[in-house]
C-alpha cells in the first residue's frame, strides 16, 4: 500500500472516530433530554390510627418529579442542587416539601380541614416517601370525607394521583376508598357511613 493509500486509511479511520464520537454525543443528549419515566403517577395512603386517634399519610412520588415541583414551588433556579436523600441535600428541602404538600394535599373530616404536620421523608433513589400526621382528634363520622390531591398537575398534563383512604367503623371493621385523581377530577367525597358508639 502506497503513501496515498495509507493517507486514505488514516482519514477514513479518523472520520469514523469523529462520526462515532458525534453519534455517542447525540445519543447521550437524547437520553438526557428524555424523561426519566414515561408516566407520571403518585400514590397517597391515608390511615386512621385508632390508638393514636390521628390520620397518618404517606405519599409515594418519583424523586425527580418532586425535585422539579419543589424548584417550581420555591422559585429556585434550574441549576440549584437539591440532592434529595443525599448527604449534601439542600438545607431547605424538608420545609419546602412540607409547604408544597400543604398546598396540594388536603383532607376534610367531619366537615373540617385536617391540619397535617410534616413528619419526614425517605428517599430510595428514584422514589421518595413523604410522611404527614394529624394531631389527635375525635372521629365523629357525621359528614363525608373530602380529599384533594393536585400534586404535579402544574408540571405534567398526564399526572395521575391515586388516593387511598382507610378508616374503621364503630364495629371495628375496616373501610377504604380508592380514587385516581386527575386535573379533570382533583378531589372526591367519601361517605364513610361511620356510626359513632352510643
Amino acid at each position: 500500500m502506497g503513501a496515498q493509500g495509507t493517507d486514505l486509511v488514516k482519514r477514513f479511520t479518523t472520520s469514523r472516530r469523529w462520526l462515532g464520537l458525534l453519534c455517542g454525543i447525540g445519543i447521550v443528549a437524547v437520553l438526557a433530554a428524555a424523561p426519566a419515566h414515561n408516566f407520571h403517577f403518585s400514590r397517597t395512603d391515608v390511615h386512621w390510627n385508632q390508638e393514636a386517634l390521628t390520620l397518618q399519610a404517606t405519599a409515594r412520588v418519583f424523586t425527580d418529579d418532586l425535585e422539579l415541583a419543589i424548584r417550581h414551588h420555591t422559585g429556585l433556579e434550574e441549576g440549584h442542587p437539591l440532592w434529595l436523600g443525599d448527604d449534601q441535600e439542600w438545607s431547605g428541602a424538608d420545609s419546602a416539601i412540607d409547604a408544597w404538600l400543604q398546598q396540594h394535599v388536603t383532607i376534610h373530616v367531619d366537615g373540617a380541614p385536617v391540619e397535617m404536620t410534616w413528619v419526614g421523608k425517605e428517599v430510595e433513589l428514584d422514589v421518595s416517601y413523604l410522611y404527614l400526621e394529624s394531631r389527635p382528634m375525635p372521629l365523629k363520622g357525621t359528614e363525608p370525607w373530602h380529599a384533594t390531591n393536585t400534586m404535579f398537575f402544574a408540571e405534567f398534563d398526564d399526572q395521575v394521583n391515586e388516593v387511598h383512604l382507610h378508616t374503621f367503623d364503630s364495629l371495628g371493621q375496616e373501610k377504604e376508598k380508592r380514587e385516581m385523581l386527575t386535573r379533570d377530577m382533583p378531589a372526591f367525597l367519601w361517605d364513610v357511613n361511620f356510626v359513632p358508639d352510643e
